[in-house]
């Protein structure tokens, strides 16, 4: 059959691959007939075709029965080579279908006739890792038909120039098309934002919408929302009519709640691994770059900024963009987020060429109004709990310096301050933005290895360190805590653990600023080091495993006063100096030289054992408060990881053992009584500012800490997951003895940590809120369960109390530690919540729903739901 010059040969049942030219020189080929290849070197070029057929040969055998096609024209979607073969019917006549607007049309506003219906998210199951019928994975048959494929495929297939490896890694078993449900609030359908699962909550009401994208087959080993309808289709965008704020669950991707099962952390489910985990990560790198299209994304955004009124009376202030600083992040980012994509898409680069939206697009950033607003977002919920912004303000101009390390420094904490807005839009900005830093910050060390010391790419480690680790995707989530390690090897090895020489300060004036800069840059590197002794602490907490740092480490000063850290120039920051240390008494004979001294974390560490503290120190300020948990968790890590590798049955020779349960346990008694002296210390600070959200933080993290001295959480997970559990009252009993230890004083702990975190604002808490109301739910739900057992129902007495609503220090409490007096139950509102298991998780995910929307706290919802689910049916 003779072929059209420039198109794609066509044989009934055969694919068409690589011309032998570009074969034998394995580069990439179009297929056509001459190739381009060929025809630049004007070769002779001879089409070859594969020795079976597929779907690929008949969509091309249909387009060459059309009208000719140009070369620079023709779709630039690869062939699916897992998908099932299946015998092609008789052609129907097609039915009349809508023109396609051309490329360069203008984008227009169509309003939606009738109501869609709407589409039943499909519930992820573990079994088999099937998640659902989709148009790419409609039964297990076909699934089964694919791998066949795959087995036969020829050596011509395998060694096609064109052939991506890649692309033999789909991950088909996951929903492609994203579904979103229209906007019922208001009476008006509005076009979706972007089509996703729809995860909503009992109101079934998903507010934000403003663009239609689509996911097609993955181009890659990830999973991709590229797809021949992105070229074909142009977007519409619609302007959404409003933005509920109070909505609790927002639309996202249906393959990041599956591959929610694949976090390091809170895996009350079964968990799936790695291995089995699709990357995420392109779909929000593509979701970003289709947004970067139109400048109009980012207008809804813009006008719910504008009707939020927020009081930021005593934080730090935000100096706004300058056109220029503001140019120059969009041309770095530019290039930022197009190594990203090359990274992710690998070796498609000839797939994108002719396609009209292949190329890159120039990259549209909200507006200057918007950022500024995300760095006051950053400033409020962050700011107060890794303090490394000085002088009282945050001057983007001043800090962007023209070069990566502070743009990706200024994207990372934009990105941050995004997460505390609960748009789609911001959602969306948040995830492209975090992917894009990673990928180039890896890339600035690589390059450059004496960079891993410099602190401004510490400190973007550390804010991509926060933002992976609670950002509610598996795939950042899980790299996060893999980079950690690196990170902190980074810091070691730069010698910022080492202890550094107190500076001696001249009063004269004639040198004072300089020595202020000297001490702003010293005290910048003790800071950053100390932030990273903070993230250590409480990723290793939330994540059941031992910190990286050690405390003998740690000899770095620790931060100095925030009064001179806050000052604005050198003349403040002399006159508080002088002030503070004349009352200390630690001004010089002469009175011209001070010598501010601050004791490193082992240090203080060594002084509360022993117990110095009072001695030392007038007081400690709630940041070195904070840092003190650090070895302390430490040290109750170690001895709950020696307890678990007893056994619970002792042995004849037990006596001839070292190393006892019995001596093990009284070094963690040990260990408690050193948290009751820490909480002394705290409750100081709590008294005299029970307002302060570092000393509401700090006593979260104290009864998370003191709950696993009377807890396995882990063991706790495992009966959740029904791992190794036959479903009978007298394993569960068997079981909870591993589990809970102590049940009065974990539930006590469980109650202040529900009660400080529901005090805290909406806005403003820390990023691990909601993991923490995750672990009481947990805890509280365990014992509630075995309250159910009819051969463990405890004889409790007395009055009611709320231990979501009472102090520590209440009589109720003590006089149900001490004498076993009085029914625990949890508040709602003005009714109490009685201690059984589906009420305990019921409660909490209303808890949830209180805060700020993220995709963290959205995906603990789903967890605790699916919990109770699964554990529907009762005891035997």
């Amino acid at each position: 059959m003779q072929t059209a010059p420039g198109t794609v040969p066509s044989i009934a049942g055969r694919t068409p691959i690589a011309c032998i030219n570009c074969a034998n020189a394995k580069t990439g080929c179009d297929k056509a007939v001459p190739c381009s290849r060929c025809a630049e070197k004007n070769l002779p070029c001879e089409a070859r075709f594969a020795r079976r057929s597929g779907k690929a040969s008949m969509r091309s055998a249909s387009l060459s029965g059309a009208a000719p096609t140009q070369r620079n024209s023709r779709s630039p979607t690869t062939t699916n080579r897992l998908a099932p073969k299946e015998p092609v019917p008789a052609p129907a006549p097609a039915p009349a279908q809508t023109p396609i607007m051309a490329a360069g049309s203008p984008l227009e506003t169509q309003p939606i006739q009738g109501s869609p219906q709407k589409v039943q998210t499909p519930v992820y199951t573990m079994q088999g890792l099937n998640f659902g019928n989709t148009p790419f994975n409609t039964s297990p048959s076909e699934s089964v038909r694919g791998m066949d494929t795959f087995m036969c495929l020829n050596d011509e297939d395998m060694l096609s120039a064109d052939t991506s490896y890649q692309d033999l890694m789909m991950w088909n078993q996951y929903p492609s098309e994203l579904e979103m449900y229209p906007n019922t609030m208001t009476g008006k359908i509005d076009v979706p934002f972007m089509e996703m699962a729809g995860s909503y909550s009992s109101s079934d009401a998903l507010a934000s919408a403003s663009m239609h994208t689509s996911i097609s087959i993955p181009h890659t080993g990830s999973t991709s929302i590229s797809s021949q309808a992105d070229f074909e289709r142009p977007f519409k965008i619609v302007e959404a009519s409003g933005l509920m704020s109070g909505e609790p669950m927002m639309p996202e991707f249906e393959v990041v709640i599956a591959a929610e099962a694949a976090w390091p952390l809170a895996r009350c489910n079964r968990p799936i691994f790695s291995g089995a985990c699709p990357r995420t990560a392109i779909i929000h790198l593509e979701n970003l770059e289709q947004h970067s299209r139109y400048e109009s994304t980012w207008q809804l955004l813009d006008s719910n900024i504008d009707s939020s009124d927020i009081d930021y009376k005593n934080q730090i202030s935000v100096v706004p963009f300058s056109s220029s600083t503001r140019d120059r992040i969009l041309a770095i980012t530019q290039s930022f987020l197009h190594t990203a994509l090359e990274t992710h898409r690998g070796g498609m680069k000839a797939w994108d060429k002719g396609s009209p939206h292949g190329n890159f697009n120039f990259l549209v950033l909200p507006p200057s109004k918007v950022l500024e607003y995300f760095l006051r977002s950053y400033v409020r919920s962050l700011a107060p709990y890794y303090t490394l912004i000085n002088g009282g303000s945050l001057d983007p101009n001043e800090l962007m310096l023209n070069n990566q390390a502070s743009t990706l420094l200024l994207l990372l904490m934009i990105a941050t301050g995004a997460t505390s807005v609960q748009t789609s839009e911001a959602r969306c900005l948040t995830a492209g933005l975090t992917e894009t830093c990673r990928i180039s910050l890896f890339n600035i060390i690589e390059k450059d290895v004496e960079l891993s010391a410099d602190p401004v790419v510490l400190r973007c480690a550390l804010l991509f360190t926060i933002l992976g680790a609670w950002s509610g995707d598996a795939w950042h989530m899980n790299i996060a805590m893999g980079q950690r390690g690196m990170y902190l090897s980074m810091l070691k090895h730069a010698g910022m653990l080492e202890p550094s020489l107190p500076v001696t300060i001249s009063t004269d004036p004639s040198n004072i600023e300089l020595q202020w800069r000297t001490w702003q840059q010293q005290e910048s590197k003790n800071r950053l080091v100390y932030n990273w002794v903070m993230v250590d602490q409480e990723l290793s907490l939330f994540h059941d495993t031992a910190p990286i740092l050690s405390i003998t480490e740690l000899q770095t000063p620790m931060p100095g006063m925030e009064c001179l850290w806050l000052a604005k120039d050198s003349t403040e920051w002399l006159a508080v100096l002088q002030q503070t240390n004349s009352a200390t008494g630690w001004l010089s004979p002469n009175s011209l030289e001070v010598r501010p001294l601050t004791p490193s974390l082992c240090d203080l560490f060594q002084d509360m054992l022993h117990d110095n503290i009072s001695r030392h120190y007038d007081q400690l300020s709630p940041l070195q408060l904070k840092l003190l948990l650090h070895p302390l968790q430490s040290l109750l890590c170690h001895l709950r990881q020696v307890l678990s590798c007893f056994s619970d049955f002792f042995g004849a020779r037990r006596g001839s053992r070292t190393v006892t349960k019995a001596s093990t346990m009284l070094r963690l008694e040990e260990v408690q009584s050193l948290l009751q002296k820490w909480y002394e210390l705290c409750a100081v600070h709590a008294k005299a500012d029970p307002t302060c959200p570092v000393t509401r933080a700090n006593l979260v993290l104290y009864h998370l800490i003191s709950l696993n001295a009377v807890t396995s959480f882990p063991e706790i997970e495992r009966l959740a997951r029904r791992e190794a559990f036959d479903g009978s009252s007298r394993e569960l009993g068997v079981r909870y003895k591993r589990c809970i230890h102590q049940p009065e004083e974990v539930l006590i702990h469980c109650g202040q940590v529900i009660r400080l975190v529901s005090s805290m604002p909406r806005e403003g808490r820390p990023h691990w809120w909601s993991t923490a109301i995750y672990r009481a739910a947990l805890i509280l739900w365990v014992e509630s369960l075995s309250r159910t057992d009819q051969n463990s129902q405890r004889m409790e007495k007395g009055p009611m109390f709320a231990i979501d609503a009472v102090m520590p220090d209440d009589r109720s409490v003590i006089s149900y530690l001490w004498n076993g007096e009085g029914v625990p139950v949890l508040t709602k509102g003005d009714r109490h919540v009685d201690l059984l298991p589906d009420d305990v998780l019921n409660h909490c995910i209303s808890l949830l729903e209180q805060g700020v929307a993220s995709r963290v706290s959205d995906g603990i919802k789903r967890k605790l739901q699916a919990l109770s689910r699964n554990w529907s049916t009762p005891l035997t």
